[in-house]
């Protein structure tokens, strides 16, 4: 099952709350199920979840460290040597370990990519 929630103009996903309100109007009344997946983007939330009753590897959604994205993809847009940033993405993902987000930024002349724990620490970074 996927959920998905999109925002208007103006607004982004980096704004304050905005993220934990999407992710909690996806997970509402949810069975507690577990995502494989979370990606942001500017205006967008998506969520893969597992399969019900599935017993695979996932992480709760609510768990993502929302107070430290906006910082993450600012790091991402200010360090890693990407002229002009254009776009940026942030995938969580826990499908056989630990819960590992990473905020990839593209713009002219390339990509970079930060990493994160699940705490929102950095523990690499690699532009282009």
């Amino acid at each position: 099952m996927t959920g998905t929630v999109a925002i208007g103009p103006g607004r982004s996903m980096l704004d304050e709350s905005e993220l934990r309100r999407g992710v909690e109007s996806l997970t509402q009344g949810a069975d507690k199920r577990r995502a494989f997946t979370v990606v942001v983007q500017e205006r967008l939330l998506t969520v893969v979840f597992t399969p019900a009753g599935a017993k695979v590897a996932g992480f709760e959604p609510r768990s993502l460290p929302h107070d430290r994205v906006a910082d993450l993809v600012e790091e991402a847009r200010t360090t890693l040597n990407v002229d002009s940033p254009r776009s940026w993405q942030l995938i969580a993902e826990s499908v056989t370990g630990p819960l590992r987000l990473r905020v990839v930024v593209t713009g002219d002349g390339g990509t970079g990519t930060l990493e994160a724990d699940g705490r929102g620490e950095v523990l690499r970074r690699s532009g282009s």
